[in-house]
Formats: C-alpha cells, sequence, structure tokens
C-alpha cells in the first residue's frame, strides 16, 4: 500500500527532486497529468531522468494541449487498479485534481498549497467555489506565511503544514571564491508582464554605473530591449545545468514580481553565495531575512530599489555575504522533507 499518491501538473526537476527524496522516507506513487508544458523558463526545466520513485504519466505532451476528460479516465483506471492511504493534488485550478478530491474520501484528501493571498482571490464568487474544494480536504501543506493566510481568509479549519518551499533545488558542484562586489545584477526567469521587468528596467536606466542582466525568453523581450539603457544586457533561455555560470559572475539576484507564488530562483541565488533584492509579493520571503541576506522591496515602488541598490557598498555586500552564509539551504530542504512525513 501506498502512504501517498500525488497527482501533480508536470515532472519539473524541483519536484522531482523532492519526491526522490520522499521516495527514500516513504512509500509514494507520483501521477504527472502531462510530460511538458509551453510555459518553462529552460528547455532542462521538466524531464524524468533520474527518477528514483514509482510514477505514470496521463498525456505525453504539453500540459495545456491535453484532454481533461481522456485523463480522468485513465485516472480513475489508476486509483482503481491501486492502494493507498493519503491522495496529494498539486492544487485546485485544473479538472483532474476536482476529479480526485470527489472520488476518494475526505480523509484521504491532501492539497499541496502554492497560491498566496497576493494573486488568489479570497473574496467573491472565486472564493466560494475554492471553499468548496477545501471542503474536501483534510490536510494542506502550504509553502509558506502568505499561502497559509489565504487559507485563513478562505475560512479553512483543517490540519496545516508548512513545507518552506515548492521543492529542492540542484545543488552542482562549484568552487566557492571569496566574492567582491562589482554591482553587477540578474534577473533570471521568463519575460512576462507579471515580472514586473519594465519596472526593473527602468531603475537600471537611472543606475549607469551598475550593470543588469536579464536571462530568459517571453513576450515582453522585444518592448523591454526598447526601452534598456546600455548597461542592461539581454541573454536568451539558458539550461539550468548552465545557470551556475550567470549566478557565479553576478552580485546580486533581483525578484521583482509583482505576484510570485514562490520564487525558486530565489533558493538557487542563495545556493551560489548571492544576496537578493525580492519583491515583499514573493512567497520566497519567508527564507528572505530583510536586511541580513537580502531586502523585501514595493514591486510598484521604483525609488525604494534605486535608493536601496545605491546604499550598498563593499562594506554593506559583505555583510549580506555572510548573511547569506549563515542560511542553510539543506536545513531548510529538511525541514520540507519532514513535513510530509
Amino acid at each position: 500500500m501506498y502512504d501517498y499518491v500525488i497527482v501533480t501538473h508536470i515532472p519539473v526537476f524541483y519536484k522531482v527532486n523532492l519526491y526522490n527524496q520522499l521516495a527514500k522516507k516513504l512509500n509514494i506513487f507520483v501521477i504527472f497529468l502531462a510530460s511538458n508544458t509551453n510555459e518553462k523558463r529552460a528547455d532542462d526545466f521538466v524531464g524524468l531522468d533520474n527518477v528514483s520513485f514509482e510514477y505514470q504519466v496521463l498525456f505525453s505532451g504539453n500540459l495545456q494541449q491535453r484532454n481533461s476528460s481522456a485523463n480522468i479516465k485513465r485516472l480513475r483506471s489508476i486509483l482503481k487498479s491501486i492502494q493507498y492511504k493519503k491522495i496529494l493534488v498539486s492544487g485546485w485550478d485544473l479538472c483532474e485534481f476536482w476529479y480526485v478530491i470527489f472520488a476518494n474520501r475526505k480523509n484521504k484528501n491532501c492539497l499541496a498549497l502554492e497560491s498566496t493571498i497576493n494573486e488568489s482571490k479570497a473574496t467573491g464568487i472565486q472564493a466560494l467555489i475554492k471553499k468548496i474544494f477545501l471542503s474536501r480536504i483534510s490536510r494542506v501543506f502550504v509553502s509558506g506565511s502568505l499561502h497559509r493566510e489565504l487559507l485563513l481568509k478562505l475560512g479553512y479549519r483543517g490540519d496545516m503544514k508548512i513545507t518552506k518551499g515548492v521543492g529542492i533545488i540542484n545543488k552542482p558542484s562549484f568552487n566557492k571564491e571569496a566574492r567582491e562586489y562589482h554591482k553587477k545584477f540578474l534577473y533570471v526567469g521568463r519575460l512576462s508582464a507579471i515580472k514586473n521587468l519594465e519596472r526593473l528596467v527602468q531603475v537600471f536606466n537611472s543606475l549607469k554605473d551598475y550593470s543588469l542582466t536579464i536571462v530568459g525568453d517571453g513576450e515582453q523581450r522585444e518592448c523591454l530591449q526598447k526601452i534598456a539603457s546600455s548597461n542592461v544586457v539581454f541573454k536568451s533561455a539558458i539550461d539550468n545545468k548552465k545557470l551556475k555560470n550567470e549566478f557565479l559572475s553576478h552580485d546580486v539576484f533581483v525578484l521583482p514580481s509583482l505576484v510570485e507564488p514562490w520564487g525558486l530562483v530565489v533558493e538557487e541565488a542563495f545556493y551560489f553565495g548571492l544576496p537578493v533584492i525580492i519583491s515583499q509579493n514573493c512567497g520566497a520571503r519567508d527564507i528572505v531575512r530583510n536586511n541580513v541576506n537580502g531586502y523585501w522591496i514595493d514591486p510598484e515602488n521604483i525609488d525604494e530599489p534605486i535608493s536601496l541598490i545605491q546604499a550598498i557598498n563593499s562594506d554593506r555586500y559583505h555583510e549580506l555575504i555572510a548573511g547569506v552564509e549563515k542560511f542553510s539551504l539543506n536545513a531548510k530542504d529538511i525541514e520540507q522533507i519532514e513535513a510530509y512525513l
């Protein structure tokens, strides 16, 4: 009998890493709704290499092109053929997840919640729909405090476990060297409106002595390039395995999103020793100690990041580096794994 059947969207690398670790302590079976997505930052963001748990993929192709009805039929067939103690769904946004929670008893149903109070409606008809979903859930694994706040706003009174993350990053080896401050800032991710990159570019247009590298692709690339000064450099999406060179050649990572359910790239920045400047609307702010290993900013205030960046000198930078070094990513990952045990 399986301890958990996990029904999730696609095999993104950080989920696969998490499930590999869970499989060392629990008997799990993972059902992926699709094998890929057309919304990813790099080609190797998704894949089933090095999997060490049992799994099945319902649709071979992009999640956005799947047939939900066909997926539900496959899902029903699989669930009838196995026995399990708990079933965990990775959201409330898809038909397959709704099928699961009504096809199983409430005491079996668990939810991994990655939505926060900032981007998920907690009033009106959408809130009512979410409350109906939650009425079928006995335990919720919430990524952090902004996610817990959403649950409380929706009136959920069931069991809650804070995981402090949405998965486990890749941790490639690298030569750790003493960092010096060269005023080089980095963004990695999709180039979409929600990432608030137009404001970020405007910030660096005002900071001619500082450089910003934007790594990624997306619908805003052309318009961002048109407004950017020469100190803003654009690079196409880079495979995960090659990203370490970008982190190691920059000083500070910036994530200015208007909303961001978590922000796994913040963990990647910490792993490679970079302090961060992130939006206060990022779920990952829970692991960023303001003024210690990074900063929280108001994503809609263009003056705040300008003055903050100008205040970073060599001494302040090394204080931030010391703050990053005190943060244990491995300890955080252990807490995440233990939340499911």
